[in-house]
C-alpha cells in the first residue's frame, strides 16, 4: 500500500522542513550581495580605469618627442644664416669675417619678440596650441589648428590629442661671457591626453 501523507513525516523528518528561503535569509543574501559589489566598485573597476594609463602615457611620449625633434630642426631664429649657419644672427659682421667666414655687410639681429610666423621656419613658428579640442589652449597660446598640421598624417593616431607650444628666451640657466640675453631659446611643450594627464616636455636651442 502505498504511504499517506500523514504517516509520510514519520519516515522522513525533514519533509516538513525543506520549504526554501526564509524573508531574514533573504535579507543576509542581499546585504551580502551588496557589500560584494561595493568593494568590486571601489576597487576593481578603478584598476581597469588606470590599465589603460601606461599606453596613453607611451603615446604621449611618443607624440612628444616626435613634435620636439621638429622644433629643434629649425632655424634657431627666422634671421639666421638659412646656408649651413656660417653666422649667427646678432654676430659682429666684421669679426665673423676676420675669421675667413663669408658674411653679409650686416648681419641681422635676433626676433627681440617671439611670435609665429607663416610656415615652419624657425622654432618660435611652433608657438600656439595644436589638436581637436581648443578649450585646453591658454590665451597666451590661441588655437592653431589640428594635430595633422603639426605631425602630418599620423594625427590620426592621436585622436583627442592636444600639443600646447611656447618658445621664450632664456638667459638664466647658461651662462657666458658675451652677456647676449638671446643665445638661447627654451622650448617648453605640454601634451594633453583628456582624462589621461598632461605630460610637460623642455628643450634648448642655442644660437649655432
Amino acid at each position: 500500500m502505498p504511504v499517506t501523507e500523514k504517516y509520510a513525516k514519520y519516515i522522513n523528518p525533514n519533509i516538513y522542513r525543506q520549504r526554501g528561503f526564509t524573508l531574514v535569509e533573504l535579507v543576509i543574501g542581499i546585504v551580502v550581495f551588496g557589500v560584494a559589489m561595493v568593494l568590486i566598485s571601489t576597487t576593481l573597476f578603478p584598476m581597469f580605469a588606470k590599465s589603460a594609463n601606461p599606453h596613453f602615457e607611451a603615446r604621449a611620449a611618443a607624440l612628444g618627442q616626435a613634435v620636439m625633434s621638429e622644433v629643434l630642426a629649425r632655424q634657431f631664429d627666422r634671421n639666421s644664416d638659412t646656408n649651413g649657419s656660417q653666422w649667427r644672427c646678432d654676430e659682429n659682421a666684421d669679426a665673423v669675417r676676420a675669421l675667413g667666414i663669408p658674411a653679409p655687410d650686416t648681419i641681422p639681429a635676433c626676433t627681440p619678440t617671439l611670435v609665429a610666423g607663416d610656415g615652419f621656419v624657425a622654432t618660435e613658428d611652433y608657438i600656439g596650441c595644436w589638436g581637436a579640442d581648443s578649450s585646453v589652449c591658454s590665451d597666451t597660446n590661441p588655437h592653431r589648428g589640428g594635430l595633422h598640421e603639426l605631425i602630418g598624417g599620423s594625427a590620426d593616431d592621436y585622436v583627442g590629442f592636444t600639443v600646447d607650444i611656447s618658445v621664450t628666451y632664456d638667459n638664466s640657466t647658461f651662462t657666458d661671457s658675451t652677456k647676449n640675453t638671446q643665445l638661447y631659446k627654451r622650448i617648453d611643450m605640454v601634451v594633453d591626453t583628456g582624462q589621461f594627464g598632461r605630460f610637460d616636455f623642455s628643450a634648448y636651442r642655442s644660437n649655432f
